[in-house]
């Protein structure tokens, strides 16, 4: 007769493949999957999604003084989210198309110093015309990094782990929020609504520590790499609404 509890006995039936961690792979096992290169990889992609998202809420928490500072009204404001969101959507399908013509990491690269080095351009901008403009330019890095970092991650991650992964990933927008909040908090603080938005604009510089990194740890994966090269279709945009094929410049196991 057997003495295994009745919970330990359903656990043990239960079906691999349900996306619930067993017992013995634990709750981070998607991480240890990865591999030390996908470990790297996963950490420059949550770091420059992160500061997507801190770059991105800059704007948005410096309105108020920005309005006041060029006299906006409400159209003029909020054409400034629809600009970035819709350029974004050309961004991020710009980068596709370059992550399959020079890699995943030259890619995330270029998308994370275009969105930084806009985000501090809009420290300078003189009047509101030069502001959209400068803001429109870093929606294409803001929509472009998170398509290359997700990508990137993705070819290192398992099927069964995946969604894991990238969801991960996703949960890095929530830290550049909260970065973005405490250093508009204390920015505001200390200094006059004049010169604190333009501050807050400059702080946007801080994604160019993050491109030293990936530049020196960071590598795309062997194996997706090698089919890209293989691939006729590398670097197309038409390829992308193809019918997918095992062949694909963006093969995932």
């Amino acid at each position: 007769m057997s003495t295994t509890p009745p919970s330990r006995a359903l656990k043990a039936e239960t079906p691999p493949g349900t996306g619930e961690p067993t017992a013995r792979e634990g709750a981070f096992a998607w991480l240890r999957a990865l591999g030390p290169r996908g470990r790297r990889a996963f950490a420059g992609a949550f770091g420059g999604y992160a500061l997507d998202s801190y770059d991105y809420f800059t704007l948005p928490l410096s309105m108020v003084a920005l309005a006041a500072y060029f006299g906006l009204d409400s159209g003029q404001t909020g054409l400034f989210t629809t600009v970035t969101l819709v350029v974004s959507a050309v961004g991020g399908a710009i980068a596709g198309v370059v992550a399959d013509r020079i890699g995943r990491v030259k890619a995330l690269m270029i998308t994370v110093i275009t969105y930084a080095v806009f985000t501090v351009a809009c420290g300078f901008a003189p009047n509101y015309e030069t502001l959209l403009v400068f803001r429109a330019l870093q929606g294409l890095g803001f929509g472009g990094e998170w398509a290359v970092g997700a990508i990137l991650v993705a070819e290192y991650a398992s099927p069964k782990h995946r969604g894991r992964t990238l969801g991960a990933i996703q949960s890095a927008w929530a830290v550049g929020w909260g970065l973005a909040v405490v250093v508009y908090t204390l920015v505001f603080q200390f200094l006059g609504d004049d010169l604190a938005w333009r501050v807050m604009f400059w702080t946007g510089a801080l994604p160019a520590l993050l491109v030293v990194w990936v530049r020196r740890r960071v590598q795309d994966a062997p194996e997706a790499a090698a089919v890209r090269e293989k691939s006729a279709d590398k670097g197309s945009f038409v390829a992308i609404f193809k019918p997918a094929t095992a062949e694909g410049p963006g093969l995932l196991r």
